[in-house]
């Protein structure tokens, strides 16, 4: 207030130069944000090129050398050798198929539901226990897949003689999977309001029911995204299941039988000899691709569904 008197009793040349003095000023940096925002709007634009050229190279090559490879026998006839007299005779990849949704589920199985607690637990609680968890949850969130391979290879294969099977690949893929629903959990039951807590608490019921009854239902958007996106993580894993699951050859769904999975049979036949097999990678991995995609998109339109049926 006192600047507006103080202007007001200028004399009119000089208030005149003062207010032309504060536009030029103000229209300089305004100029100089405008051109900071052009800059960096350019940058990322180029960051987003960059990112971008390398995915649309791989997705096509992927599409161009792996829909050759795909027709029905490729999903239902198991794999072949191939021979001198039949150089193409490469099979199906039924096995790999079967044996990926098999260690999928088994992992699942064990992952969601322990995963889920423990990040309930975490969000609830602000204990030294729950604070140990958490620096381990992230820690083995950071951590090499191949650890986890090791893992269960030392543990089930090794000490408990289990033995190379689907059970010992599933165990090292929930332990993989287990970080990574455990922080998402945590996180969408930490994004729920208080006043939904307060509510429980205030109409009389206990603490674990107030969680299980009001907390985890309203975040069961943030939980279920979670959990598809780990098990996509886990389906395209294969330093974990390279030393545990054995490779079968069968279409197998026992948890003690060896097993194969798509990961292991891009690994095997890219080190083929034969041509045929050689090519028959591209193929596999365009399916690996289309089925994590899928699980990643259904994730997403799950998450904005819900979303707006909250709104």
């Amino acid at each position: 207030m006192s600047d507006l008197i103080e202007l007001e009793e200028l004399p009119v040349e000089a208030e005149h130069s003062m207010r032309e003095e504060i536009r030029r000023v103000s229209e300089r940096m305004r100029g100089r944000r405008v051109a900071t925002s052009r800059v960096m709007v350019a940058l990322c634009g180029v960051a987003l090129v960059v990112a971008a050229v390398p995915l649309v190279a791989l997705l096509y090559q992927l599409f161009d050398k792996g829909l050759s490879q795909i027709d029905w026998s490729f999903f239902t006839h198991l794999p072949e050798t191939p021979t001198i007299i039949a150089p193409n005779a490469t099979g199906g990849v039924s096995n790999a198929i079967v044996g990926t949704i098999a260690l999928t589920i088994y992992a699942s199985i064990v992952a969601i539901p322990v995963g889920v607690l423990v990040g309930v637990y975490l969000a609830e609680t602000e204990s030294k226990l729950a604070t140990s968890l958490r620096v381990v949850s992230q820690t083995m969130a950071g951590a090499p897949s191949i650890l986890m391979g090791l893992f269960a290879f030392s543990f089930l294969v090794h000490d408990l003689n289990i033995g190379f099977s689907s059970i010992a690949g599933s165990f090292a893929l929930a332990v993989l999977m287990l970080p990574v629903i455990i922080i998402s959990t945590e996180i969408a039951v930490r994004n729920v309001p208080n006043s939904l807590r307060e509510a429980g608490l205030a109409l009389g019921a206990k603490s674990h029911k107030v969680s299980l009854k009001v907390v985890l239902p309203s975040s069961i958007t943030g939980i279920v995204t979670g959990c598809i996106l780990a098990i996509s993580r886990a389906v395209g894993e294969t330093a974990p299941v390279l030393l545990v699951i054995g490779g079968g050859f069968t279409n197998s769904w026992q948890p003690f039988d060896p097993v194969s999975a798509m990961p292991l049979a891009i690994f095997e036949n890219a080190k083929s000899e034969y041509p045929s097999q050689r090519a028959q990678v591209w193929g596999i991995a365009l399916v690996l691709v289309i089925f994590v995609f899928l699980l990643s998109l259904t994730a997403r339109i799950w998450a904005s569904r819900k979303q707006q049926v909250r709104n």
